[in-house]
């Protein structure tokens, strides 16, 4: 019976495509709406009124917004092999660039360069050194480089720093590598 009115839906849904549709974003909310012939337009909190013959919208929180980044084994400036994972505190401060233009995810960007981030950091720091400044400088300047790289997506990161760190030793049998962690730092 469901297959025998399937028509039916599809022309409401057609039909459907003529009649302006609301949408409400809240206070914590962009929305970034598409229309033929212009550029993508940040689309402010309130009631919004919209076509969907012509225009697609995105509506996506922009306010503050914490997440974790999954651990990596890394090696730090002297050779200390290491186990290390950060968090990233960010709010979108662009909605045309997070969603509209240049990016399709801004979470999952804000992560994937956080990761880069924190492998070039540690890379940069000899193991005593990084356990000094770990919440000083460590931090700093993992939050600059996310700056500097998710400016361009529209993501202003307010803080990043390393949760996860410890010391490890991997070791390589038959092309499977094992990880054994020595303590927690």
């Amino acid at each position: 019976m469901e297959g025998a009115f399937a028509w039916l839906s599809q022309i409401i849904e057609a039909l459907l495509q003529f009649i302006p549709q609301r949408v409400i974003v809240k206070a914590t909310e962009r929305g970034v709406k598409w229309s033929l012939w212009r550029e993508p337009r940040e689309m402010k909190p309130g009631f919004r009124i919209w076509w969907p013959l012509i225009s697609a919208i995105e509506v996506g929180v922009v306010a503050r917004q914490p997440m974790n980044t999954p651990t990596q084994s890394l090696e730090t400036k002297d050779g200390q092999e290491v186990v290390a994972g950060g968090v990233i505190i960010f709010s979108i401060n662009d909605a045309v660039k997070a969603w509209g233009k240049d990016n399709w995810s801004p979470e999952a960007t804000a992560g994937d360069i956080t990761q880069a981030a924190i492998v070039h950091v540690v890379a940069q720091w000899n193991h005593d050194d990084l356990l000094k400044n770990i919440s000083g400088k460590v931090e700093d300047q993992l939050t600059e480089k996310c700056r500097k790289d998710l400016r361009k997506f529209g993501i202003y990161p307010a803080r990043v720093a390393l949760t996860d760190f410890c010391s490890t030793r991997s070791l390589n049998h038959s092309g499977v590598k094992i990880e054994v962690n020595t303590g927690e730092v």
